[in-house]
């Protein structure tokens, strides 16, 4: 098993813990789970996990690909994102989420990013990891 580590956008300080995102396992399938657990969150605030990917993303091969072996990697036309869960951190600010990457994903290397909402504060952390998704 397989587990990939991001630091969050703000590093550790003297005062705060360090603030971490782990994918368990990093690599999967279209339709595969994978288990997030996280860091620096406020007690009760709410995390939301989306799934994104950038413009010119390596795609995974198409059974046609397959067999044309020698011909250049297909790439993702545009970016884009889809929300895979919302779940609350717990009394300490950390966070497990069970998430299903989607079966229509075709994306080889998207990331898992995830958003600590704070409705009452301009700022909200925001961390990722990237997984490696893998033709099934």
């Amino acid at each position: 098993m397989h587990s990939a580590t991001a630091s969050g956008s703000a590093g550790p300080t003297a005062t705060g813990p360090i603030k971490a995102l782990i994918a368990s396992p990093s690599e999967t399938i279209p339709g595969g789970a994978i288990t997030l657990d996280g860091t620096g969150c406020a007690p009760g605030e709410e995390v939301l996990i989306e799934i994104r990917w950038d413009r010119g993303a390596k795609t995974l091969p198409s059974a046609e690909g397959k067999k044309a072996q020698g011909q250049p990697a297909t790439t993702a036309a545009a970016g884009g994102r889809d929300k895979l869960a919302t779940v609350v951190a717990r009394s300490d600010g950390s966070f497990t989420a069970r998430i299903t990457v989607p079966v229509s994903m075709v994306i080889n290397e998207p990331g898992l990013w995830t958003q600590c909402l704070k409705p009452a504060s301009a700022q909200m952390l925001v961390q990722h990891v990237s997984i490696l998704v893998r033709s099934s």
